[in-house]
């Protein structure tokens, strides 16, 4: 049986974890509401980005011609996978699912060569178990600060694929929060960019009387605006995964904290039962020795 001694070390040990599963939850709490402002500030981008291509597309020339490159790309060569993750473990099953997500999508629309790239050690780790090693592991922002610089890191990554390995088709998959679960599997082309998006951008109705001009080729205006294009799909792609992560953690601290608690409340009562054993022991060997005592 446990002394008193080694019964209040354990409690005080578990209350100090408790204290750290409380700090997490609250790191997490904070992380995932400024990934989702994240998230919601660079739609403003987005839109921008979307408006510009509406101006280019307006050439029919330029549009069917960025439109049967798309489809080209999207029928045959070599395939680009980004695949997000965590550097981190304690957020239940949120680097499962962003695998699972990544060997569908390589299962589904991997036709010959898929290069695989990782944003976290631990995704790395499950997609080399599988039999799809990374060729390039990237660590994960740390916060939403380091959202941007690792975007541009993908994005300089997909274009040397592109201009040295001849990959065309860019795709990323991750896991993202929803009302049912704090990880669901999402994979999406990148690269090439949707025909049916082309389509929509050139035929959308410009909301003013005024058209804005550039100076630029059309040609060359058009493969910058599909790069930054690019730029905010991996943007929010990064910032989703971050919440969903956070997401996960927070579940799994929370089920923590219950099971700690529960432990908790088992440890104080055993620590009170067995004080007033002790108490109880003492009692009687005061009381068996006045009887002594008396007896002499």
């Amino acid at each position: 049986m446990e002394t008193l001694e080694v019964l209040g070390r354990r409690i005080s040990t578990t209350r100090d974890l408790q204290s750290i599963v409380r700090t997490m939850k609250t790191l997490s709490a904070v992380t995932i509401r400024r990934s989702e402002r994240a998230a919601q500030a660079v739609r403003a981008y987005d839109e921008s980005i979307d408006r510009g291509l509406q101006i280019v597309l307006r050439d029919a020339q330029v549009a069917a011609s960025a439109i049967a490159a798309s489809q080209d790309a999207r029928a045959t060569g070599p395939m680009g996978l980004i695949v997000l993750g965590s550097d981190h473990g304690l957020c239940g099953r949120f680097n499962d699912v962003a695998v699972a997500a990544a060997l569908d999508d390589i299962a589904a629309n991997g036709r010959g060569d898929v290069r695989v790239a990782a944003v976290g050690a631990r995704a790395a780790d499950l997609l080399t178990g599988a039999g799809h090693a990374p060729a390039v592991v990237y660590g994960t922002p740390g916060s939403v600060a380091g959202l941007r610089a690792t975007t541009g890191a993908l994005l300089a990554l997909a274009d040397t694929w592109r201009s040295e390995m001849g990959i065309a088709r860019l795709r990323i998959a991750h896991a993202v929060q929803t009302a049912e679960a704090p990880a669901r599997p999402v994979a999406m082309p990148l690269l090439p960019v949707s025909p049916a998006y082309l389509r929509h951008q050139a035929s959308r109705p410009w909301p003013s009387r005024r058209l804005p001009t550039y100076t630029e080729a059309r040609e060359v205006m058009l493969a910058r605006l599909i790069r930054e294009h690019v730029f905010v799909r991996i943007y929010r792609a990064l910032a989703e995964a971050q919440t969903s992560e956070h997401a996960s953690r927070l579940a799994a601290m929370q089920s923590a904290e219950r099971g700690i608690r529960d432990h908790l409340a088992e440890m104080d009562a055993a620590f009170r039962q067995r004080r007033q054993e002790q108490i109880t022991t003492e009692m009687l060997d005061v009381v068996a020795g006045a009887a002594a005592l008396a007896r002499r």
